[in-house]
């Protein structure tokens, strides 16, 4: 029963399959009969525009090199940031931890000077302390 169903609506689908490829091909014998009576200029006209409307339809073709250009450009940075990490040298190669004195030893007041209060003074009088180490090392030599 459910086969007689389906068999009739599958009937009733290709009955209207049907219906629309005769209205179709109806439809394009009449406009090629009232195309065959026009003028070469009417023709010529309706063929310019045609051309026209299917030009404007096209899509324009993109320039899709924007995707190649990014995908260079970050590799090229990518390995550039690579290589450069790769060489840079470790931070305690860099830096010394703590200042080293003039016999190579770090002492622990150092620490105190530039920690403690007496550091703005330190700034403030900083010209007097160039003026007074330019003094000691033209007295060396």
């Amino acid at each position: 029963m459910n086969d007689e169903i389906d068999n009739g609506a599958g009937h009733a689908g290709n009955n209207q399959t049907g219906l629309r490829q005769g209205w179709i091909e109806q439809s394009r014998r009449l406009l090629d009969q009232s195309a065959e009576g026009l003028d070469a200029a009417t023709l010529s006209r309706l063929n310019r525009a045609r051309q026209a409307a299917l030009a404007a339809h096209r899509p324009r073709r993109r320039q899709h090199w924007f995707l190649p250009a990014g995908l260079a450009s970050t590799c090229v940075l990518l390995l550039a940031v690579v290589a450069w990490h790769s060489y840079a040298p470790s931070g305690a190669a860099r830096m010394p931890a703590l200042p080293l004195t003039a016999t190579g030893n770090s002492s622990g007041s150092d620490i105190d000077l530039v920690s403690g209060d007496d550091s703005l003074e330190l700034y403030q009088d900083l010209e007097f302390y160039a003026w007074l180490d330019a003094q000691d090392q033209g007295s060396d030599g």
